[in-house]
This record gives structure tokens, sequence and C-alpha cells, in this order.
């Protein structure tokens, strides 16, 4: 049993008593964890009692917090510490092979809970202990090699519930045994992963999924995804794309819970989404009815905005309540405009649901004219549309623009329209977008 006794030194006269030493040790050790490493051990000249509280204190060891930090300094921390681990970190600090190795057996002995790699220059390859760490709840791996004996059975991580990949290299065997050990698995992001060209995602935790690709590493790294397969998801509620730009394809077979999707644009190769298939944005079959009547929240990337397209995609959406439409800031190359502005008949979207639309870069030109103008007239519960513009809105512009979109034929008559100066930008959501809690990952508010 730990002493948690403790002594109080009177204060002398005018100085203010030792407050602190009242706490109990659970408290003490408490704050300590929250404090960077090297401040944390100094308290332990500050008495004996002190000098025990430190190697009991929960451990977030954190390279940035030392100084300078070195692999002599983690190996006597990890050494003298006793307590359970909660954090490991490398951003500044490259590891032998042996040291890393080492210190992951260490910190799986000590159930630490969360692990942040992203190591300088080229990429860290993880040892075979990476796999023995099994009360992990958290991992963000940066520029590093992932150990290829990651079947199915040799896999298990019970309690990672978020798994963050970004200029990592893992191949398909691997990558798919990592996803089927995480049976709790709820917010997975990969981006830009090289050695798995297809992944087929199969999870009944999962509920958020982000993708990226790179079309600069795929020149020097052909092995980058090209085909990603949501064969099995039913409690996914997000699936975002950093970069539409270049792909992958994706293919949602089951995720019945699904209610935030995009950015959608004509650099996905092919798009289908239960029976419903896109080609480069182009709809080549629609179902009737429609499947996906639990999405709320849709964004799309188009080099010129336009009707067509849209509308198909409000009829394979019936219930969408927020639309966020972007014009591509880059274009790829035997992209096409699409022709043929045909709407059909009004959509059960528009006559319903459709509450919030945001046009990003708003220029004012031909197509995207006619996009906005038939969104405002056919929403009948529209609350607000917002313009982010690329110009300037000055006043002479913004007299034409809301001329043009004759305001007077809207078919809300509570919708506001609003127009603001946009600054141009690469970031197409939140950062944090794949993490559940933040609403709306596209910025769509009133």
């Amino acid at each position: 049993m730990t002493d948690t006794t403790t002594t109080v030194i009177p204060a002398a006269a005018g100085e203010d008593p030792d407050l602190i030493s009242l706490l109990p040790d659970c408290v003490l050790t408490s704050i300590l964890s929250l404090l960077p490493i090297d401040a944390a051990a100094r308290t332990t000249a500050l008495s004996s009692r002190w000098r025990r509280l430190w190697p009991s204190t929960p451990l977030h060891l954190i390279d940035s917090h030392l100084r300078p930090p070195s692999a002599d300094a983690f190996s006597r921390i990890l050494a003298s510490h006793r307590c359970n681990a909660v954090r490991f970190q490398l951003l500044l600090t490259r590891p032998s092979p042996a040291d890393l190795d080492s210190w992951l057996r260490t910190l799986a002995l000590r159930r630490f809970q969360e692990l942040v790699l992203a190591p300088p220059s080229e990429s860290l390859r993880l040892p075979p202990s990476f796999h023995a760490c099994h009360s992990l709840t958290a991992a963000d791996l940066t520029n590093c090699r992932l150990p290829e004996d990651a079947t199915a059975s040799a896999v298990s991580f019970p309690h990672l519930a978020n798994l963050s990949l970004r200029y990592a290299y893992v191949s398909s065997i691997a990558l798919h045994g990592l996803l089927a050990g995480c049976p709790a698995l709820v917010s997975l992001s990969l981006d830009r992963i090289f050695g798995c060209r297809s992944l087929r995602v199969c999870s009944q935790s999962l509920r958020s999924l982000t993708v990226s690709v790179s079309l600069a590493r795929r020149l020097l790294e052909p092995h980058e995804l090209e085909d990603l397969v949501v064969e099995d998801a039913p409690v996914l509620e997000r699936l975002l794309a950093h970069d539409v730009n270049w792909g992958p394809s994706l293919h949602v077979v089951h995720a019945p819970r699904l209610e935030t999707l995009g950015y959608l644009g004509v650099g996905i190769p092919s798009l289908q989404l239960g029976s419903a298939l896109f080609h480069a944005m182009r709809a080549v079959r629609l179902p009737v009815p429609a499947e996906f009547r639990t999405l709320k929240t849709l964004a799309l990337e188009m080099v010129d905005p336009q009707v067509k397209p849209v509308v198909d995609f409000l009829q394979c959406f019936p219930c969408l309540e927020a639309l966020h439409i972007t014009s591509h800031m880059v274009m790829p190359r035997s992209m096409e405009t699409m022709t043929g502005d045909r709407t059909g008949h009004l959509t059960e979207c528009l006559d319903h649901h459709l509450k919030r639309v945001m046009l990003v870069g708003y220029k004012g030109r031909k197509r995207e004219l006619q996009l906005a103008i038939f969104l405002i007239s056919s929403a009948r519960v529209l609350e607000v549309m917002k313009f982010l513009c690329e110009n300037d809105c000055n006043p002479t512009w913004l007299t034409s623009q809301k001329r043009r979109l004759r305001l007077e034929n809207r078919a809300s008559l509570g919708a506001q329209v609003i127009f603001e100066k946009h600054r141009n930008s690469h970031v197409r959501f939140s950062k944090h977008a794949s993490n559940i809690s933040v609403v709306d990952p596209f910025g769509i508010q009133t």
C-alpha cells in the first residue's frame, strides 16, 4: 500500500502555507503527469516524498520535452520508471532499430495507450515488437514502414480505436491483417500509403474513414492505393477523401448509417455507391429508389460546377441537408468539362430536406450561376446559401450577382443569401475531420 501521509511544514511569518503538501499522492502524481518530463523529473529534488512520486507518475514520454532528446535519456527514463505509461511520442528523434525494439517491448509491459511516430528524414521500419503493444488505444504513424508479418492471426490490438497512417509503407497483406486485428477501431485515416493498391474494409466498429493519395509520390512509388472498397461497415458514418484530383476509386457496398461523404470529384475514376455508378462524376447508373437515405452532408469538387451532375447526386441522396460545392484548385490532365444541364424532375431532397448550401471559389461564371439559380429557385426548405468568392466582392459586382440570381424567385422565402470573400486554400476540410466529434468537417456553418 502506498503511503499517502503528508507532513505540512509550518509557514514562516509572512509566507504562504505549503498547501500543495496537503494533497494526497494520487492527486500529485496526476499533476506531475501533465508536466513536461524534464520539469516533472526536477521535482525529485524537492524532498524525499517528491523523489518517490515521480517514478510512480503515469508516463508521457515525449521527445520534444527533453533537452536535448537522446536515446540514452529515453532508456534511463524507462529503466527508472515503474508506473504504467500513457503516451510515447517521437517527432525529433530517430532511434536505432535495437533501441526502438527495446522501448516498445518495455512500453508494452507498461500498458501504454498512445503511440505517435513521425521520424525525420527516411522512413522508419517498425520492429515486430510493435505487434506486442496490445494496450494501444490510439496510433498515429507518419513516415513509417509497418512490419510485414501482420497476418490476421498475428495481430491483436483489442483496444485500438484511432489509427492514422501517413506517408506509410505497408503491404496489402499486412494492412488487411492489421485492420482485422482491430475489433474496436472507430476512426481510420489513410493519408498517402504505399505498398497496398487495393483495400477492402470490413469493420463492425468503424465510424470514420478518411483517405488521401499523392500524385507526386505516385510517380516514384507506383504501389499507392488505387481502389478502396467499403465492403461491410454497418456503423460507418463518415467517408472523407482528402484529394479527389487523383483518386482512388471508391466502392461502398454496405454502409447503412453513412451520413457524411466527400469530397467527390472527377479525379475519382470510378465511384460506386450501392448500385449507383459514376465515372469521373458522370452518372452511369442511378438507382430507383435511392439506397442512401441516411446521408445528410455531401461535398463535391468540380472544375466548372453544373446543374446536371449535382442533380444526379441529389437523386442518390434524397435526404441530404447540407451541400458543399467547390471549384477544383488543380485540374488533372484529361479532365473534361461536362456538358448537358438537363435537370429532370425535382427531387425529394430539394422539396423536403436541403437546408444549407455553400459554393466555394465562386466567380459568377455561366454554369456556376445556372447552378446557383437552380438551387435557389428549387430548394423549398433552404435556410442559407453561402457564396465564398474568389474576387474582392466589390459592391458593383455584388449588386450584379444578386440581380442575376433572381432572388425574388427563391423557393424558400426565408433563405439567407450570403457573399463572403474567400482566400484560396489547398485545405479541403478540418485537420481533425476524422474525429467523429467534429460535426461538419467541410465547414458548412450558419
